[in-house]
């Protein structure tokens, strides 16, 4: 898109507006997750935390044949875990300066498996989670460590190739 604007409606109440005729087709996304699929050149987003900014909408065009980075590249994590036999429930903790904050508390299931999705995490930063079972009487289990690593951006590999004597190609990834 070349030409767009966002106007504040109100607080948190945007107007985004485009180049895109009426049959064009339009995916939006925020955050990881696919709002909506518009017609036309507008789209009016109602996001309470943008109210001085307006939220960073990715619009892509469905005949453009390009991927929205927002789903090749989401900017959150997925958490997953087996199940401790006994227990009642997991509990999400996230490492916010050197205090452990719960982000979730999650029942048991029977399924046997677990899983979290983090927040929307920024590019390039490291991020400490940590999993603990819990029993009904409130007892807690050993915590799982998890650490995440976001990287939506990364720099190109820098590859050289050489030929060898006998024929065979040799490659150099750095």
């Amino acid at each position: 898109m070349e030409n767009w604007t966002a106007t504040k409606k109100a607080n948190g109440f945007w107007l985004f507006e485009w180049d895109g005729d009426s049959g064009d087709s339009f995916d939006i996304w925020l955050d990881g997750v696919l709002l909506e699929t518009v017609t036309g050149g507008e789209y009016e987003c109602v996001e309470p935390d943008h109210d001085e900014a307006p939220p960073p909408l990715e619009i892509v065009a469905d005949d453009s044949y390009t991927f929205a980075e927002n789903d090749l590249y989401p900017p959150f994590a997925y958490i997953q875990w087996r199940g401790v036999l006994g227990c009642a429930g997991y509990v999400v903790e996230k490492l916010v300066g050197a205090t452990w904050v719960t982000q979730d508390v999650i029942a048991e299931n029977l399924k046997g498996w677990y899983y979290y999705r983090t927040a929307v995490l920024e590019d390039g930063g490291s991020y400490y989670y940590r999993v603990v079972a819990t029993t009904l009487g409130g007892s807690e289990g050993t915590p799982v460590d998890f650490i995440v690593d976001i990287v939506r951006n990364p720099s190109p590999p820098s590859v050289s190739f050489s030929i060898e004597s006998n024929g065979l190609v040799a490659a150099e990834v750095s």
